[in-house]
């Protein structure tokens, strides 16, 4: 800079005399120096405010991340709930909250006090912004009241200007059963937790699958859900960006001032053996319902008789009453392992009766009462010209579809140890439904089988009979069989068979799903994909033990070495009904019962040769084939084709086209009858 100063006066005085052209044109050049000095300071402080900016946000990080290192070694003190409003007004809040959910949920009013007090605990005690408001596992049986209480607390504290929304948000997690839902129950979770509800409720965890109930574990104890993948938030949906520079990219899902509820009707135990004690520990609140007291009852039936007259009176303009005697007969119909579900499914079909009344008397006003005859609730109406009686009973059509079953069943050839197997699911159900319905403990039977048997032996036409004799007794829901082999289960390729085994469960629920030759399954230890197939099935037994029954089927001895595939399958099929080999009598039997429903009648003098022919199939290399009905209805089908030969050629008067003789079975013809 110096030497550039130097330069300008050396040029302005030339020979002791002031150069006054040059002198402007230095001036000219001073300007422009001064001007480059300007801007290279200008530029250097650009660079330093920048460089001050930066560090002063990674100070701030540094000190955020020194905050929450703090706060979760407990050396910095939660930050407060920062409610608005006075203390006071808050605990009257709280105290109306209480009120009002007692009011709406009967019988249950240390439960409410618990929901209660959770819901106050932030306020009191104070909360970490980052995490939820509280972490609650809310325990009991259905039908007590458990999503009531949280719901009604949760529109009330809104309503009183509390909490921010009254919307609560459930999610059943047993849409999320498979290997591949993490990325749905991530998008959902993302949904729920942008809904505005101040409140998600998680129900049916025991139906999920091991990565969401890890995901969900994480949830409670950190208050949030790290993603195996990159995301962005994209028009309200969490959408995966693989490796694309996306701002605002998405890494974690936080659940930060929510209200995160467990709904379970497994006990404290059962919860700690499933999430373990770090996920227990994390709980900030444990509600539990309890038990009905019968004076509770007769509340609860007395505003579902109140509520089922107003709605008889607004829709169908039918003005009912009712009585005490009616509300402790509605009582009676509570049962401890439905909860209050079971009235209201009462009260649903006295309505639906009474609403067919009016549609086909085509009835405009009418009165009555709600009155109990033998113990059953009743509609009475009271008007001359519109007298009925309307109630709700057992149907007849379960029992006569019981009884059908039955007579089907007794109708098969043979088999009677089977038959009695089959008879003794009634009776144990039965039982077990009894002690539930008297508040004792009971197992619920796991109906799951293995057939074992040589093929044609009644495995299938059995199992369809068990599909149907389930649902009818109340086991099932649907009662169809599903009939699969390996083929409809084990994929072409990796990530192939998992589905398609889930496919196959997902048909068969609330029926009977039927594996025939199961054993196939597994061809040895390098049979991988086989041996995904098993542990699929494995999992999805455990997952809906309630609405499906799996029968596998197979030879004898290749069954037994199939179960030691997977250790957890011979746990799961404590029922293994042998089915024996018909014999040389049964077989005859079942080829009558199939000639008569072909429309057909078969000569008696079929009767011997046939019974040396099955006796014959029955010993040596036949043996394993040799006594199955398959081979009876084959033999049939041929003696028909052969009867339809042998018509054809005999005169129209010697015709009889329902009558089969022993050359039809290939058996020599009887004297003075031309063989065909």
């Amino acid at each position: 800079m110096k030497n550039d100063i130097d330069s300008i006066l050396d040029s302005m005085f030339r020979d002791g005399k002031l150069n006054f052209g040059a002198a402007k044109r230095r001036n000219e050049q001073t300007q422009q120096a001064l001007e480059s000095v300007q801007e290279t300071g200008d530029s250097l402080s650009r660079s330093l405010q920048s460089s001050i900016a930066q560090l002063t946000q990674e100070a701030k990080a540094d000190m955020q991340a020194l905050d929450q290192r703090l706060q979760a070694d407990g050396l910095k003190k939660d930050v407060p709930a920062g409610n608005s409003g006075n203390p006071e007004q808050t605990d009257a809040a709280f105290q109306t909250a209480e009120e009002e959910t007692a009011r709406k949920v009967l019988g249950q009013k240390e439960f409410v006090s618990a929901v209660a007090l959770a819901f106050r605990r932030p306020f009191v005690a104070g909360f970490r912004k980052e995490m939820p408001m509280g972490r609650i596992a809310v325990l009991g049986k259905p039908g007590t009241g458990r999503h009531s209480a949280v719901e009604a607390m949760t529109a009330s504290l809104a309503r009183q200007g509390v909490l921010k929304s009254p919307k609560t948000t459930a999610l059943d997690l047993s849409r999320y059963g498979d290997s591949s839902s993490e990325k749905l129950i991530a998008q959902d979770v993302y949904t729920a937790l942008k809904s505005g509800s101040s409140a998600i409720l998680f129900e049916q965890y025991e139906k999920c699958g091991t990565a969401v109930l890890s995901m969900l574990s994480e949830l409670f104890r950190t208050g949030s859900i790290p993603l195996a993948g990159r995301y962005a938030e994209q028009k309200g949906m969490l959408v995966e960006i693989g490796s694309a520079l996306v701002p605002g990219a998405v890494s974690s899902l936080s659940a930060s001032g929510k209200y995160l509820f467990l709904l379970t009707d497994r006990s404290l135990d059962k919860l700690a053996n499933d999430f373990g004690a770090p996920f227990l520990a994390a709980l900030d609140d444990i509600c539990e319902t309890g038990e009905f007291s019968q004076d509770s009852l007769r509340e609860i039936a007395g505003r579902m008789l109140k509520l089922f007259c107003e709605r008889t009176e607004k829709q169908l303009r039918f003005t009912f009453t009712y009585d005490t005697p009616a509300a402790e007969a509605l009582a009676a119909f509570y049962r401890p392992d439905r909860g209050i579900a079971a009235m209201e499914e009462y009260t649903d079909a006295l309505y639906r009766s009474l609403s067919e009344y009016k549609l086909k008397q085509k009835v405009q006003r009418a009165s009555g009462k709600i009155i109990v005859e033998n113990g059953q609730l009743m509609l009475s109406g009271e008007e001359e010209a519109f007298a009925f009686r309307i109630g709700v009973f057992a149907p007849k059509a379960a029992e006569g579809a019981v009884e059908a079953v039955k007579k089907e069943l007794s109708e098969i050839v043979g088999l009677q140890t089977v038959k009695e197997y089959v008879l003794s699911l009634e009776d144990n159900f039965k039982m077990q439904q009894l002690r539930k319905e008297k508040g004792l403990k009971a197992d619920s039977p796991s109906m799951h089988m293995i057939f074992t048997g040589n093929p044609g032996t009644g495995k299938t036409t059995v199992a369809r009979i068990v599909s149907r004799y389930l649902k009818a007794i109340g086991v099932l829901a649907g009662g169809q069989l599903v009939e699969v082999t390996r083929a409809d289960l084990v994929g072409k390729y990796v990530g192939h068979t998992a589905p398609l085994t889930q496919k196959a469960i997902q048909s068969a629920l609330g029926g009977v799903l039927f594996i025939d030759e199961a054993y196939s399954l597994s061809r040895g230890k390098d049979d991988s994909f086989g041996l995904e197939a098993i542990d699929t099935l494995v999992k999805g037994m455990e997952d809906h033990r309630e609405d499906l029954v799996v029968i596998l089927a197979g030879y004898s001895r290749e069954m037994e070495d199939f179960l030691k595939a997977n250790s957890g399958l011979r746990s799961r099929f404590p029922n293994m009904i042998e089915f024996p080999d018909y014999t040389a009598r049964e077989l005859l039997e079942i080829t009558k019962s199939i000639v008569k429903g072909k429309g057909y009648r078969l000569d008696p003098s079929c009767e011997e040769p046939l019974l040396s022919y099955y006796e014959q199939k029955q010993q040596g290399e036949e043996a394993r084939t040799g006594g199955n009905g398959r081979m009876v209805r084959n033999k049939v089908e041929e003696a028909v084709i052969a009867c339809s030969r042998r018509n054809v050629r005999e005169p129209e008067e010697k015709r009889d086209l329902e009558l089969l003789l022993p050359q039809d079975f290939g058996f020599p013809a009887l004297p003075g009858e031309e063989e065909g």
